[in-house]
C-alpha cells in the first residue's frame, strides 16, 4: 500500500470527482483509477460506485476512509518527530490558546526559551474555550492558555495566573447601551442577549442566564464559528453579548464593551495543564513564561503590535540547560 494512494484516496472522497482529483496530483485519470483498482484489490473491498454521471463512496469506502485519515495523521507525525531529531529537539511543548487573549508576546517568549532550552520545540493552535479543557483531556495538547475562575480546585489540572480579565456587555456602536458607563441586568429587559454556552462548572456564566431571563431579556446562546462571527451578527441584529474584555480586539471599531455593574464577573487568564501529564518541559516553559512577564499589565498580554509595543521582557537568568524527553507530545 503506498501512501501517495492514500493520499489520493482521501482526495477522492472528498471531492468525488476522479479528473479533479488527478490534476491535483498531476496525474492522468487513468494512472489514479488504476490506483484506486489496485487499492481496492489489496483491501479486497470496493471503496467507490461509479457509473457516467456519478461517484459514490461505498460503506466500506466510508469505514476505510477513516483508517487512512488515522494512517496519513500518523506517517506525518512520524516524519516530524524524524525531522526534530535531525534538529537536536527532544521534548515539544503543544500549547493551545485563545484568540485574542495572548497576544505579541506569546512567540517573543518562545523564542527566549528555545535560546536557552534549543532542545524544545513549540507547537501552537489557536481554540475555542471549550475545546481547550477538552484538547487537554484527550492529551491533544499539553499547555492551555485559557481562563478559569479565580480559587478554582481540583486535583487533575494545574493553574498558573497571568492576569485578570473580566466579562462585559459588548454592545454594537449606536445602540442605546454603548454610550453608558456601565449597565445592569435590569437594563437588558426585552434585549436579545448572546451568552456563552450554559457550562454548569462556570457558575457565574449561569447564574447570569438565570438573571438574564428573570429581567425578561430574550437569551441565546452563542453558536458561531469563531469571535468575528459573532461581532458582525451583533452589529448587524443589534444584539448585546456577554463577552470576554479581551475580545474587544475583534470588535473593529463597530462594538463597545461596558462594565456590568456590581456583577462579580472578574475572572483569570493562564496557563493550565493536566498534572498527571506534567514534565519537566512544561513546568520549566511555564516558570519561564511567569517570570519573563513580571510586570505586564493585561494590556501588554493582548497587544497584538509586534515588540516594539510591549515592555521589555524580563528574561529569566541563564540556568544550566536540561534535556527534557518523554511525557505527552514527544519525540
Amino acid at each position: 500500500m503506498r501512501i501517495e494512494t492514500l493520499y489520493e484516496f482521501l482526495l477522492l472522497t472528498s471531492n468525488l470527482n476522479f479528473t479533479e482529483t488527478a490534476k491535483s496530483f498531476f496525474i492522468s485519470q487513468s494512472v489514479l483509477s488504476g490506483h484506486i483498482s489496485s487499492l481496492e484489490k489489496e483491501l479486497g473491498a470496493l471503496l467507490f460506485v461509479r457509473d457516467r454521471h456519478s461517484v459514490r463512496l461505498t460503506e466500506a469506502g466510508r469505514l476505510f476512509q477513516q483508517d487512512a485519515q488515522r494512517i496519513v495523521e500518523n506517517y506525518e507525525r512520524a516524519l516530524e518527530r524524524l525531522s526534530q531529531y535531525a534538529d537536536g529537539v527532544s521534548s515539544v511543548v503543544r500549547i493551545g490558546f485563545l484568540e485574542g487573549s495572548f497576544g505579541s508576546f506569546l512567540p517573543l517568549v518562545c523564542r527566549s526559551y528555545r535560546k536557552e532550552h534549543p532542545d524544545v520545540d513549540f507547537h501552537f493552535r489557536t481554540m475555542e474555550l471549550a475545546n481547550i479543557q477538552k484538547a487537554l483531556n484527550e492529551n491533544e495538547i499539553d499547555v492551555g492558555l485559557s481562563i478559569y475562575q479565580d480559587g478554582i480546585q481540583g486535583a487533575k489540572f494545574c493553574y498558573r495566573r497571568l492576569y485578570e480579565d473580566r466579562y462585559m456587555l459588548a454592545v454594537p456602536v449606536g445602540h442605546r447601551l454603548a454610550k453608558r458607563a456601565s449597565v445592569s441586568i435590569a437594563d437588558l429587559r426585552g434585549e436579545r442577549v448572546v451568552v456563552p454556552h450554559f457550562n454548569r462548572s462556570k457558575s457565574m456564566l449561569e447564574q447570569m442566564h438565570v438573571k438574564l431571563r428573570n429581567a425578561g431579556a430574550e437569551v441565546r446562546p452563542a453558536g458561531f464559528e469563531d469571535v468575528g462571527a459573532m461581532m458582525a451578527t451583533l452589529v448587524t441584529a443589534g444584539a448585546v453579548a456577554i463577552a470576554l474584555d479581551h475580545l474587544r480586539v475583534f470588535g473593529n471599531g463597530n462594538v463597545e464593551f461596558v462594565p456590568l455593574a456590581d456583577e462579580n464577573m472578574e475572572i483569570c487568564a493562564g496557563a493550565v495543564w493536566k498534572r498527571s501529564k506534567e514534565t519537566g518541559a512544561i513546568t520549566s516553559f511555564v516558570d519561564f513564561l511567569e517570570q519573563a512577564c513580571e510586570g505586564f499589565g493585561k494590556e501588554d498580554f493582548l497587544a497584538r503590535s509586534g515588540p516594539d509595543a510591549l515592555p521589555s521582557l524580563r528574561l529569566p537568568p541563564a540556568s544550566p540547560r536540561a534535556s527534557f524527553s518523554g511525557g505527552p507530545g514527544r519525540p
